[in-house]
């Protein structure tokens, strides 16, 4: 850790030589100006301890678990012209099993790779901001329907490419062109092609939010793989002071390129109730695949209302069709002298139109006393229900106990 402090602060230094050789040394508004812009700069983090225990129930695999100390240190420059840097590093290290077990078969490999640790120099940009319009080239978090952070391990992923945005009050839109991507999530802890054989993945969408109304329309042509069109849009009533009332709809369509088999369409509903500190929420999708094709999930945790910790919308989607529910209740702990603390439950059910059926239970916990850090702890249950074990999925038949600890700096 010290040396990733010291990281940090010589590129402050180096930084800021550079941009002080760039003006005229001899002018006094110069260099006051630069004086207060690296008053400006940041260096920020998080420093994240997480735990997972695992129990197959499948496979005759053994129960396994691992510790894991990591998180990610952040650098953003101030802002000169209208352009900054921005650079972060991303790690996590097992602590346990010790060094010496890490081939051992009770090592959980998901919060730090066989090798029991990772480093990536994760997001390194240059951002441009002028008035309501922003572009940002490099590696860089984003979050859109089919590309996204996805957040659920010990560091985020991060993206490869170039973003632009233009917000005009409610309205926002956003185009981009991605190349790579790293992603803890899927097992992939270094850059790697976003499409393989191929040019990356394009995207243009518009954004509209108010206080009633959240909707989104967007399009990707991923190369060689897949033209995708989104849409989905919800809209919150308030009954009375303590009663609110979301409605929500998705549809999804996915046209093949040169063959992939990339082709299907995901429509789904959703609603939830929310009274004072409890609230109750319902979802469905259903996709639609013939058995020539399959549904793409996007890069991230996907787009379907009704996915879970684990389990997502085009789980069973290769070859056939797929319905989904998913059942989901929240209640705020404070009224029962619980001080920030929150409590949940989601039940999700997936079944194939010719075979896989499965359902996952996920329990939350969560404890936030300030911006500063937090707790999570989720317990995961998934029941493979009629003992298929062909497909190549870790999450069949298992049950899972993942926390988390976050400090922010």
């Amino acid at each position: 850790m010290i040396s990733r402090v010291l990281f940090g602060s010589g590129l402050v230094v180096l930084l800021g030589t550079d941009v002080y050789a760039a003006v005229d040394n001899n002018s006094t508004e110069d260099r006051t100006l630069l004086e207060d812009m690296f008053s400006r700069e940041r260096i920020t983090g998080q420093l994240r301890l997480g735990y997972i225990h695992s129990n197959p129930k499948l496979g005759g695999e053994p129960s396994n678990y691992s510790t894991a100390l990591g998180g990610q240190l952040k650098y953003d420059s101030a802002r000169y012209e209208g352009f900054n840097v921005g650079l972060a590093l991303y790690t996590s290290y097992a602590l346990s099993p010790l060094s010496g077990d890490k081939k051992d078969s009770k090592f959980n490999d998901e919060l730090s790779t066989v090798d029991g640790h990772y480093d990536l120099l994760a997001e390194v940009y240059v951002d441009y901001l002028i008035d309501d319009f922003q572009i940002r080239i490099g590696r860089q978090v984003i979050d859109t329907p089919y590309m996204d952070s996805d957040d659920i391990r010990m560091t985020p992923n991060t993206f490869e490419g170039l973003t632009a945005r233009y917000s005009y009050n409610e309205l926002s839109i956003i185009t981009g062109y991605m190349t790579r991507w790293q992603g803890p999530d899927a097992g992939i802890y270094e850059f790697v092609d976003l499409v393989e054989d191929g040019n990356g993945v394009a995207m243009v969408g518009v954004r509209y939010e108010s206080d009633e109304i959240e909707s989104s329309l967007w399009y990707y042509y991923a190369d060689n793989m897949a033209n995708i069109i989104y849409a989905d849009a919800k809209y919150s009533y308030r009954l009375n002071d303590e009663t609110t009332l979301t409605s929500g709809v998705q549809l999804a369509n996915q046209s093949e390129i040169d063959n992939s088999a990339i082709d299907a369409t995901l429509f789904g509903a959703m609603a939830e109730l929310g009274y004072g500190d409890l609230t109750l929420g319902l979802a469905y999708d259903r996709l639609l695949v013939d058995s020539e094709h399959e549904y793409f999930g996007g890069f991230g945790g996907g787009v379907g209302f009704v996915n879970m910790f684990e389990m997502t919308a085009g789980v069973f989607t290769s070859h056939q069709s797929a319905t989904a529910w998913k059942l989901s209740i929240a209640y705020d702990l404070a009224n029962i002298g619980l001080k920030h603390t929150a409590i949940s439950y989601d039940y999700g059910h997936y079944r194939g139109t010719v075979e896989y059926e499965t359902s996952e239970h996920n329990l939350m916990v969560t404890y936030e006393p300030s911006d500063d850090w937090n707790l999570e702890i989720v317990y995961d249950h998934i029941d493979d229900r009629e003992r298929y074990v062909s497909l190549e999925h870790d999450a069949y038949g298992v049950d899972r106990v993942f926390a988390r600890a976050n400090y922010n700096f």
